[in-house]
């Protein structure tokens, strides 16, 4: 009789474990981090308690010169809940925007996009989601424009 309420228990505690997991919000596939696992949905930026998911589809070559390449791609907010965990984030889907970045097309860099002109160079551990996400953003631009 023991045993029946102890594989009883287990089995109870085993339901109520898997109806209240959450479902991850990100997820990560070869080093980069995807909103809800959809490899259209690169995590760009991650900064403190606000990240950001690029929608690649919407990529597209703004403007392009001998010198720099402007790329324009949707984007949507995520707010990160707690102490920051990747699996714990409210995503603000609502709130679609247009965002841009720079490419310098001699050496092939990131730069962010001030006031309609490059501004900073997009380098470093810090801004490792963003290194990730503008050359698959570029990638996907290019296919997108053909």
């Amino acid at each position: 009789m023991r045993q029946i309420v102890l594989v009883t228990l287990f089995c109870l505690l085993s339901v109520t474990n898997t109806a209240f997991a959450q479902e991850k919000v990100f997820e990560e596939k070869d080093g980069i981090t995807y909103y809800h696992g959809d490899l259209n949905y690169p995590v760009w930026s991650m900064g403190n308690r606000v990240g950001a998911v690029a929608d690649l589809s919407s990529a597209y070559i703004v403007e392009e010169n001998e010198k720099w390449r402007l790329i324009g791609f949707l984007s949507f907010p995520v707010v990160l809940r707690g102490r920051g965990e990747n699996g714990d984030a409210i995503p603000l889907e609502e709130e679609w925007r247009e965002c841009w970045f720079w490419q310098k097309l001699k050496t092939g860099e990131y730069f962010f996009n001030r006031d309609g002109y490059p501004g900073n160079k997009v380098e470093g551990n810090a801004f490792v989601h963003e290194l990730a996400a503008y050359q698959m953003l570029l990638d996907a631009a290019q296919i997108n424009m053909q």
